[in-house]
């Protein structure tokens, strides 16, 4: 699965909090969704919101879904 394929979606218990979906600026090639509003991030900063919610006891949980078509 590439990045295009995928919407990353991060939870705090059953309310999703933020999603993270490609873009197609190689600069900044994910946009945050969060609170109604879109971010450009690059993959550095987006793995340093990812990674920490990938340990057990996490309160963040992160989803892999595959896009719609």
């Amino acid at each position: 699965m590439k990045n295009s394929d995928c919407v990353i979606e991060q939870y705090h218990g059953e309310k999703l909090v933020r999603t993270f979906t490609p873009t197609d600026d190689p600069g900044c090639p994910w946009s945050m969704n969060v609170n109604g509003k879109s971010y450009l991030r690059t993959n550095g900063w987006v793995l340093s919101k990812i990674l920490p919610t990938l340990v057990e006891g996490s309160q963040i949980k992160t989803k892999v879904v595959q896009k719609k078509v």
